[in-house]
């Protein structure tokens, strides 16, 4: 699987999150949920729930070819852990 992202961006998610796309990876190589964005603009975008290094996260992408596109990186809001931790039950 291949990640591709803005550089900018990626930068302003870790002054701003505290969180660096470059690790995404650990999140999609361990268990995780993949829901649809309610959010979605033109592109359609999901949110892949699950952790990184024991921090529960939620990164917003898009399916780029074989590519994942990533546009963001946070820590989960409570009712995506909620819905992650049922699923991993």
């Amino acid at each position: 699987m291949r990640f591709e992202w803005d550089e900018r961006k990626r930068l302003r998610n870790i002054d701003k999150h505290g969180l660096d796309f470059r690790d995404v990876f650990m999140l999609f190589e361990a268990p995780h949920v993949i829901v649809p964005s309610r959010h979605s603009g033109p592109e359609p975008r999901s949110l892949a729930i699950g952790a990184i290094e024991g921090r529960i996260v939620t990164t917003v992408f898009t399916r780029r070819g074989a590519n994942r596109r990533i546009i963001s990186l946070r820590s989960a809001r409570d009712d995506e852990r909620r819905h992650y931790l049922q699923l991993l039950s």
